[in-house]
Parts: structure tokens; sequence; C-alpha cells
């Protein structure tokens, strides 16, 4: 008897490895499974749409860990670790660093271990302003980065400035949690994204540079895993490319 299609496919899943992985966020290891060519695929083609495609990489690459990683949700300073793990699994460990000297990623792995304490949430305040901060985790950054796709789908293509300004204030979207005025506190939640754009929009500058040292523990564990040998891994769509190996 002929094997049906969805037989097949359903057989070829059944064969996939689980690997371990460690994870900064729950300082544990759990399992996981490679990418698959279509997961490689749609990574990739995010690197033809210029401005778009740095969101559309965001997305991409959130999914595929939620999908092939165990676990209920992972936070984005997870992402790196996570992503490294499953290109060495996928396409070994093996790479061309920005200055071309191809480097190992088993010593970002390794880095990734010593995981710093950080800092959750926060409170930044000016006058009777008030913001709450957090970490998001990739299922709160994805619903941002959609709307922020549908946002910038929505412009002409000459419009770019305003499509980079889109993408800085979704950026900020990421962290808010809450803003209080008074007494009157807004959780970001339960709103509508335009409606977080339009109140993020007249927040006093000043809050921005507090936002920033915030969000710098993130960039500065990111920044430590993806320094090797004196040189930096780059973390776009040719991560996933095999032809960046040699």
């Amino acid at each position: 008897m002929a094997t049906s299609t969805s037989d097949f496919i359903n057989k070829l899943t059944e064969l996939k490895k689980d690997f371990k992985i460690f994870i900064p966020s729950t300082k544990k290891e759990t399992t996981a499974k490679q990418i698959t060519l279509k997961q490689q695929k749609d990574i990739i083609s995010t690197a033809i749409n210029g401005v778009l495609g740095a969101l559309q990489f965001t997305k991409s690459i959130n999914d595929v860990i939620n999908e092939n990683i165990k676990g209920d949700d992972f936070y984005t300073f997870d992402r790196v670790p996570a992503l490294l793990a499953l290109r060495v699994q996928s396409l070994g460990d093996k790479i061309k660093a920005e200055n071309n000297e191809i480097v190992s990623l088993k010593p970002a792995l390794e880095k990734a271990k010593k995981v710093p304490s950080f800092k959750y949430t926060k409170t930044v305040s000016i006058d009777n302003i008030k913001v709450d901060l957090r970490i998001p985790t990739l299922r709160e950054e994805n619903v941002i980065v959609k709307r922020c796709i549908q946002e910038i789908d929505n412009l002409k293509s000459e419009d770019l400035s305003e499509a980079m300004g889109l993408i800085y204030i979704f950026e900020l979207l990421k962290t808010i949690k809450s803003i209080t005025i008074e007494e009157e506190t807004v959780e970001f939640d339960d709103l509508k994204v335009t409606d977080r754009v339009k109140i993020i929009e007249q927040l006093p500058l000043e809050l921005y540079e507090d936002i920033t040292l915030f969000l710098d523990q993130l960039v500065k564990y990111e920044t430590g895993l993806l320094t090797i040998d004196d040189t930096s891994i780059t973390i776009d769509a040719s991560l996933f490319d095999a032809t960046t190996t040699t």
C-alpha cells in the first residue's frame, strides 16, 4: 500500500533527534529539535526585505525557538543562546565572523551558561510620570513585531523615514508594561498597539535615557556572547546559511 504524504511527513517528524539546550532564564537544560529546511528557508528569505526584513527575521526566529525548544515561553535574552545552539546542531559550530575568519560557536555556548543577575522589571519616573518596565518574552515581543510589520506594509515605499520611526517606537513598546500619571495607571497589555504608540510618542525624551539603561543589561550580555577571539558574530539571516561556514 502506498504511503500517504501526511503519513510520510509524520514519519519524518518522528525521526527528528532531540538534543539538550541551555536556557539562561531558567538556568537549566531542556530538549530541542534541529531546524527544518522550511524553517531555514523562512529565516533566510527575510534577508531580501529591507527595513521589513529585520522585523520579519525577529518574528521568524522567535517562532522557531518556541516551536523547536521545549518550554512554555522564553525571554528575549534567551534568544541568542538558543539560536547559536540551534545553529550548531543544524549546521555545525564553524561560522564566518565579521572579520571573515572562521570561528567556533562553542565558546559562546559556554559563556551563555554564566548568566548575570538580570533585572526583569524596573520603574523609572520623571515629575508625575512613572513607567514600569519589563524584559519581554518572545511571544510578547512577537505581538508587537506583527503589528509593526502591518503598519510598515501600509506605508508607501518612499516613506522609509516613517518606517524607521515605527521600528524605533515599537522597540520601546516591547519593554513598557504600564504608565502611571499621578493616580491613573494604564496597563499596556490592555491596550491596542496603536494606542500604545500614541501614548509613547508623548513621553518626555528624558525618560528614554533611563529605559536605555534598563535595556543595556541585555545588550551587554548578548555582545559578550557574540564576541569570539576578538571578533564578532552577527545575528541575522546568514546565521542559518550553510555558505557562512566556509
